[in-house]
């Protein structure tokens, strides 16, 4: 327990003094403008798996997280997935190249925004919360238990961008529930992918990058992220219908 407690505290302090700093700056983010930004606050989660993998485990420790970060060959229907996500994204993008490319603290900076927001995003916040976290978890617990210990850790952590990211303070309470059921599904689903891909940090931070661009850009505001938001709920109460995920692991990865 000593490791996620350490891994807590780097994650958090890292996190939380960059957002907590905007918040009382009164700075507030918004799609397609790059500076001040919040997503350096993002990389928490990676500082914090790195930091606590080093300390810990030294060397071995690093060699094989950064096998999972890099580890791609796994079944095409995982590639699949992330395809199909990023359908959510690409289809608005169509009509609407430089709105569906518009994405809460990242730079307009054509194409290269997704590498940024797959960077910050997906590889800062997967590295640690499935990666580091749920990886700790899923020696102990279910995929369904360990899900749900991620979600509530990982919720907490988001709470200083309600006073930050435009598109969090405008949710209200409904919202804000519902974006709460959301995460509780996305973490559910993550944790799943993570565990059937055999521990791939990379598909997750792709899947979770096409699941962003899919819902949180101007061209996917409104109906198509609530479409795409819908399927993703739909697919993790699916998963929880599969007795496997409920089981305790028989022995450690």
């Amino acid at each position: 327990m000593k490791r996620v407690l350490v891994y807590l505290a780097i994650t958090f302090v890292w996190s939380w003094s960059w957002w907590i700093s905007l918040a009382t700056s009164g700075t507030v983010t918004h799609a397609g403008v790059g500076w001040p930004t919040h997503l350096f606050g993002l990389l928490g989660p990676a500082i914090g798996a790195f930091g606590t993998v080093g300390i810990f485990d030294g060397r071995t420790g690093l060699i094989d997280l950064w096998s999972r970060i890099t580890k791609w060959r796994v079944r095409w229907w995982w590639y699949a997935l992330i395809v199909v996500t990023a359908l959510g994204a690409v289809i608005p993008g169509v009509v609407d190249l430089s709105s569906a490319l518009k994405y809460s603290g990242a730079p307009e900076w054509g194409l290269f925004t997704i590498v940024v927001v797959l960077v910050l995003n997906g590889f800062g916040e997967e590295i640690g919360w499935r990666g580091f976290l749920a990886d700790y978890f899923l020696k102990k617990h279910s995929t369904a238990v360990t899900a749900f210990l991620v979600w509530i850790i990982w919720g907490v952590w988001h709470v200083p961008l309600f006073w930050v990211v435009s598109s969090f303070m405008e949710l209200g309470i409904g919202g804000t529930i519902g974006w709460a059921l959301g995460l509780l599904s996305g973490s559910i689903w993550l944790t799943w992918m993570y565990k059937g891909a055999g521990y791939s940090i990379l598909i997750v931070a792709l899947w979770h990058t096409a699941f962003n661009f899919s819902t949180a850009t101007d061209a996917t505001a409104g109906v198509p992220a609530a479409v795409i938001s819908t399927l993703v709920m739909i697919a993790s109460v699916v998963v929880l219908c599969f007795p496997r995920v409920w089981k305790k692991p028989q022995f450690s990865r």
